[in-house]
């Protein structure tokens, strides 16, 4: 109970951070909603060391609804300050309930939160910062090819990390085929998802595929 306890302080301790810096002004519009990303996946990721399967899907059932809540209410103040459509926190909350449905491993729902919280939130933010000047459009929505192959680098990162964790599941010509097909498939799903919807996209497609390369 404890630490479940100490995983909600730790979520409410990222978002008051997020929100002084806003406030601040030190981060502002999208840098503000990805830091929370950033952090507070990445710290999600590592939740099946602390809590129990059911406990995460109770606590992400609860991040869904205080998510839906705050868009009627404006309690939730990180996704006021985009300009654009997306409901990717509430896909986010989505994702990680039914990932800890579709897998028990610990190391397969790292890598997969890991996955739409670093390289995603990595991409956006260099996408934003330096990509500009490289853009294409996707249904008439921006994306920049640096933001891309943030996103796949990152991936490959956070993959090869995790085969390397979980390398009593895997055989070793599976260690090629998902570092080669994985890391762009996520990549292509990033790029043409719209509204958030990698978030949810991704971390399931990333479970999907290491169940199927799996022993």
């Amino acid at each position: 109970m404890l630490t479940v306890i100490a995983c909600i302080a730790g979520l409410a301790v990222l978002l008051l951070i997020a929100d002084s810096l806003a406030k601040h002004k030190v981060l502002r519009g999208e840098y503000h909603r990805k830091f929370f990303h950033i952090t507070a996946g990445s710290f999600i990721a590592f939740w099946p060391w602390l809590i129990s399967w059911r406990a995460i899907q109770v606590l992400s059932i609860l991040m869904l609804l205080v998510m839906i809540v705050g868009r009627f209410r404006n309690l939730l103040k990180y996704n006021g300050f985009v300009h654009r459509v997306t409901y990717g926190d509430i896909f986010l909350a989505l994702a990680i309930f039914i990932s800890a449905i579709i897998t028990h491993n610990k190391i397969f729902f790292a890598v997969a939160i890991l996955e739409v919280a670093l390289a995603d939130g990595l991409a956006a933010v260099a996408g934003i910062s330096i990509g500009k000047r490289w853009e294409y459009r996707v249904f008439g929505y921006k994306k920049t090819i640096i933001g891309s192959m943030i996103f796949w680098i990152a991936s490959v990162e956070i993959l090869t990390a995790g085969l390397l964790a979980a390398h009593n599941v895997f055989q070793f010509q599976s260690y090629y085929y998902l570092l080669l097909l994985l890391p762009p498939l996520l990549t292509a799903v990033e790029s043409i998802s719209l509204f958030g919807l990698d978030n949810l996209a991704i971390p399931i497609l990333t479970i999907v595929i290491l169940r199927l390369f799996q022993t």
